[in-house]
């Protein structure tokens, strides 16, 4: 069985005691993950994103790398 992307997010917010050292907040992830997740289903079904759909994205990918430093 494959996981889904909002899976993911619970999956690493319910087992917070194993993922939480990688992370700096954990309302931080559910929140980046939840945007992740909204913008994911274009890309998933190959349509392209409106310029600020990518704004967005990269908005979302940059604050997620910098949950991890």
């Amino acid at each position: 069985r494959l996981t889904t992307f909002g899976e993911l997010a619970m999956i690493i917010t319910s087992n917070w005691d194993l993922f939480g050292s990688l992370f700096s907040s954990r309302k931080a992830v559910e929140r980046i993950m939840a945007n992740l997740n909204s913008l994911r289903g274009p890309i998933a079904h190959c349509s392209p994103l409106a310029e600020d759909e990518v704004l967005r994205l990269r908005l979302a990918l940059r604050d997620w790398f910098r949950l991890m430093e």
